[in-house]
């Protein structure tokens, strides 16, 4: 299982400087030939430790275990942050 991209990524207005919030929609690879879109939303705070916290939910219900989906985007989500993707 794998998260191929996130699309049409929007930022929500959050008057805390430290958190950002964010919908887009994530395309889900579940095997070579089943892939699926799922409309997500997310979150990424700064710590005052600088360490980085992200949270994610799926929105629609999805044909697979959750667990293994959530940990796929928050991979892919702190890989888009720390390249600098998310600003």
């Amino acid at each position: 299982m794998k998260v191929l991209h996130i699309k049409d990524i929007q930022k929500k207005n959050v008057p805390l400087h430290y958190r950002n919030e964010f919908k887009g929609s994530a395309m889900l690879e579940f095997s070579p030939q089943r892939r699926e879109e799922a409309p997500i939303e997310f979150s990424v705070e700064h710590q005052a430790t600088g360490e980085v916290d992200i949270s994610a939910r799926v929105l629609n219900k999805i044909n697979y275990p959750l667990v293994p989906v959530l940990k796929s985007l928050k991979e892919y989500i702190r890989t888009l942050e720390r390249e600098g993707k998310l600003r």
